[in-house]
């Protein structure tokens, strides 16, 4: 058998051979399509029309005509002619070689012409033969051959594209499509995750389940982490499962952080340790429960992380990630909560002693790096185990690959920004519908450049220059943000009950007001001529805006814009028919 060529086929296309061939008396018929340029088989088309005997097939003019129509409504291809003979016949018998030289001088594109034997038969198959339910099916190829044409056994590689789907969770909607992508051709299937629920239709290459395939959802595709030493059909239930959201218990939420990658700090009360069971008691009602069971992500602990992050711990969060590459120098003591005994040691490490001493029960981890430093997929895998993002740090580059992140996750995020000298500061709060940080920043600070709100930064750096402010207005706009930060970590539905805090954002989320401006002096910016003549208004002002998402955004922008952090652009899909896949959501 070292003659023996391959073949793949999905086994979708297989069942339906099983059952359209091998369901009814021999002999039927049908033509094999897939991907162009591929030995791969996703499509069977029955021949309804074939004048047939119980030992003769010939290709109808109905087929022929369909197939053709096929071809040039999409990207299949012609692949060749399955059909059935008699259990004792599971070979090309010679009028078949002969079909199969005219076929071939017909289409003489095809490199090889794929002719597989269906019979009724389930004994044991031999290297070039399936057998499922009692029908075998014996693969053969065809090539042209000086002087005529030469049949060779072919060795089938069966890929579970459909066991693959269900072992995950998925729904299939429809059937499967031939589609190319960047001129690469793949099969998409129309499917609902009930696990992840964005996820509108899966793409499989012609290498799967070598490689991943990749989910589309509404935004940008969503990355996979693929394990190619689990079982075929395993690979995609394995990766959904790392990838779907979760809302856990403090405990879960405990064990996730303990199983994390190597290399972070992680504190916690050691067991047996106080307890204090009165420590949300006056939050009771305002907060639910449930915070105990979130995990929000801190980047930045400067004078707005850390006082946020202590906010959080403070009001009963279960577990906090800690992200500052920063040591505390005495300057930090003014508008931070660190203490002198502090200074020298990573702001992540103070602040995680100080907060499992305020609460007893908090989980924290610490990562003591940059966000560029932890590079785009370890950010990526920081972000999916959370429940939210406070985005809080000093470099608008940062801040950039935070929101894109965050966006691309489906994590919630909270951004907050002092202006020049604290005299007034900003919170945006992102989430997928909303404008992304980029959109309303650049909305806003477009239409005021030259004011105080463009501040200056480091160059080569993108941080922002050192200001001066008082650690009072800088609690001012982070207070806020905190308040901001709880109500995004309660359902928009209310679903945790009374909570008073689910309702902070109704209204606004409604009327889609994602950036929120403060002024902490008198006059200061809009606030100067907005509320002029409002009696009472002095200072501590705030004015809700709706910001509109720019349809060209990589980030929040219509779905042909939106870019991948992980891998890039976003594969471009010409055919109109991708695009459809993502906007019915696979439902039909």
């Amino acid at each position: 058998m070292s003659a023996v060529m391959r073949v793949r086929v999905t086994d979708h296309a297989l069942a339906a051979i099983v059952d359209r061939i091998g369901g009814v008396p021999p002999e039927a018929g049908g033509a094999l399509l897939g991907p162009a340029g591929t030995d791969l088989v996703t499509h069977l088309v029955p021949d309804e029309e074939a004048a047939v005997t119980s030992v003769r097939y010939r290709t109808s003019t109905w087929l022929i005509e369909e197939v053709e129509r096929i071809q040039r409504s999409g990207a299949a291809r012609f692949k060749g002619i399955v059909h059935s003979h008699p259990a004792e016949l599971p070979e090309p018998s010679g009028q078949d070689h002969h079909e199969f030289g005219r076929s071939l001088a017909l289409n003489p594109h095809l490199g090889r012409y794929l002719a597989p034997v269906v019979t009724l038969d389930d004994g044991p198959p031999a290297r070039h033969e399936l057998v499922s339910r009692g029908v075998r099916v014996s693969w053969f190829g065809a090539v042209s051959a000086p002087g005529g044409v030469e049949v060779l056994p072919m060795r089938p590689l069966v890929l579970p594209v459909s066991a693959s789907l269900d072992r995950a969770g998925a729904h299939e909607v429809g059937e499967p499509e031939v589609l190319t992508v960047d001129g690469v051709p793949v099969l998409a299937v129309r499917a609902r995750f009930d696990t992840l629920p964005s996820v509108s239709a899966v793409l499989f290459g012609v290498d799967f389940p070598a490689t991943p395939p990749v989910l589309l959802t509404h935004g940008s595709p969503l990355a996979l982490s693929w394990d190619p030493a689990a079982a075929a059909a395993d690979r995609l239930a394995l990766a959904v499962a790392a990838a779907r959201p979760r809302r856990r218990s403090a405990a879960a939420a405990v064990t996730r952080l303990r199983e994390a990658a190597a290399g972070p700090v992680r504190l916690r009360a050691r067991r047996g340790g106080r307890r204090t069971p009165g420590l949300f008691a006056r939050s009771a009602g305002l907060v639910a429960p449930e915070l105990a069971g979130r995990h929000v992500v801190v980047a930045g602990a400067g004078s707005v992380g850390a006082y946020l992050a202590e906010c959080l711990a403070r009001s009963g969060v279960g577990g906090l990630t800690l992200i500052d590459p920063e040591r505390v120098a005495p300057e930090n003591l003014g508008r931070s909560p660190y203490t002198v005994r502090d200074i020298g040691r990573p702001k992540v490490s103070a602040l995680a002693s100080r907060l499992v001493a305020v609460n007893p029960e908090l989980s924290v981890r610490t990562l003591g790096r940059t966000v560029h430093g932890l590079g785009a997929r370890g950010l990526a895998d920081v972000l999916r185990g959370s429940d939210l993002l406070v985005a809080a740090t000093d470099d608008s580059r940062a801040q950039r690959r935070l929101d894109h992140l965050a966006y691309w996750t489906g994590v919630p995020g909270v951004f907050t920004g002092l202006y020049r000298g604290a005299a007034g500061g900003e919170v945006i709060m992102t989430y997928p519908g909303a404008a992304c940080w980029g959109c309303a920043t650049a909305g806003v600070r477009e239409l005021s450049a030259g004011t105080p709100l463009v501040q200056p930064t480091d160059y080569g750096t993108g941080r922002l220059v050192a200001e001066p402010g008082l650690v009072v207005d800088i609690q001012h706009v982070s207070a806020a943000a905190a308040k901001i930060a709880l109500a995004l970590l309660h359902p928009a539905d209310g679903g945790t009950g009374q909570a008073r805090i689910a309702r902070f954002l109704t209204a606004a989320r409604e009327r889609g007001q994602s950036y929120v401006a403060f002024g902490t002096e008198p006059g200061y910016w809009l606030f100067g001529d907005v509320l002029r003549e409002a009696p009472g208004q002095h200072a501590f002002q705030s004015v809700w805006m709706t910001v509109e998402r720019r349809p060209d955004c990589p980030v929040c922008g219509a779905e042909d814009f939106r870019t991948d952090p992980l891998t890039g652009p976003a594969q471009d899909v010409s055919p109109g028919r991708l695009r459809d896949l993502i906007r019915t959501g696979g439902r039909s």
